[in-house]
C-alpha cells in the first residue's frame, strides 16, 4: 500500500526544502520490528486528514532507525516511533514517541500555529 504522505529521506535536499518553503521538518523514526511504528502507520499517518496537512505544512522525512544509529541516537524522543519536529537548521521544536491520530492532529496544528505566529 503506498503511503498517503510524501515521505523524503533524511538528507540536504530535506532541509534545503524545508528552508526554501519555510516548513518544519517531521521526522519519523521507525523500525519495521517496531508494533508501535506499525500502528501509527496505519492510525494516524493513514488518516487521509492527518496525511493532507502534513503534505502541504511539513516537510515529513522518515528514517529507519537501524540503518541511521546517528539519527536515532540524537533523535530518540524515549522510544519509537519518535515523532520529532525540527527547523531547518536540524534543532527540535517538540517531539513525542507513539501520538494517535486525534492528538496528532492537535499536535499538528500547534506546530503550525507557533510557525505561523
Amino acid at each position: 500500500m503506498k503511503s498517503k504522505v510524501n515521505w523524503l529521506e533524511w538528507g540536504k535536499d530535506a532541509f534545503e526544502k524545508a528552508q526554501k518553503e519555510d516548513k518544519p521538518i517531521l521526522l519519523d523514526l521507525t523500525a519495521v520490528w517496531c508494533h508501535w511504528c506499525h500502528v501509527m502507520d496505519s492510525t494516524s499517518y493513514s488518516d487521509d486528514d492527518i496525511a493532507k496537512i502534513i503534505n502541504e505544512d511539513f516537510v515529513p522525512v522518515k528514517v529507519y532507525i537501524d540503518k541511521r544509529p546517528d539519527i536515532r541516537e540524537r533523535y530518540n524522543m524515549g522510544g519509537f516511533p519518535s515523532t520529532v519536529f525540527l527547523d531547518s537548521e536540524g534543532r527540535i521544536i517538540a517531539g513525542e514517541t507513539y501520538v494517535p491520530p486525534e492528538r496528532f492532529k492537535l499536535m499538528l496544528e500547534s506546530i503550525n500555529k507557533r510557525k505561523n505566529h
